[in-house]
C-alpha cells in the first residue's frame, strides 16, 4: 500500500514537475517578444519605403512547382537592400510562375515576414 501511495504521489508531482519543466521561462517569452518587435519595426521601415538588407530568401508552401523553378525565381534578389515594393515585385514573379505552369487560380494566397535579414514568403495554395 505504501508503494502504492508512493508511485500515486511520484506520478501526481512528477507530472506537475513537468508541467512546470514545459512551460517557456521569463526568457524565452522576453526573447520571443522581442524577436516579434524586432519583425514589427522591420515591416514598418519596409512599408514606409525605407530599404531593408535581406540576405536569405525562403519560400515555403510550394508544391506544384518545383523547387528549381522557384530557386530561379528569387536567385537574382539575395543579398540585396528591399523595400516594400521590392518584396511585391519577388510576390508577382512567383504568382507568374504559377500562371506559366497553367495554374491560373493559384497561389490562393502569398505573404511574407522579414526576420533576421530572412525574406520568408508563405504560399497557400488551393487544393488540387
Amino acid at each position: 500500500m505504501k508503494k502504492c501511495a508512493f508511485t500515486l504521489l511520484f506520478f501526481i508531482f512528477g507530472s506537475i514537475n513537468l508541467c512546470f519543466s514545459q512551460t517557456p521561462s521569463m526568457s524565452q517569452i522576453e526573447k520571443t517578444q522581442l524577436d516579434l518587435e524586432k519583425e514589427r519595426v522591420l515591416r514598418t521601415q519596409v512599408e514606409k519605403g525605407k530599404k531593408v538588407f535581406i540576405k536569405k530568401i525562403i519560400v515555403k508552401g510550394v508544391t506544384l512547382i518545383t523547387e528549381d523553378r522557384i530557386n530561379e525565381t528569387i536567385l537574382p534578389f539575395k543579398n540585396h537592400w528591399f523595400t516594400e515594393a521590392d518584396i511585391n515585385l519577388i510576390l508577382g514573379f512567383i504568382t507568374f510562375a504559377y500562371k506559366q505552369k497553367g495554374y491560373q487560380n493559384q497561389p490562393a494566397k502569398i505573404s511574407y515576414q522579414i526576420k533576421k535579414m530572412s525574406l520568408i514568403i508563405k504560399v497557400e495554395e488551393l487544393p488540387h
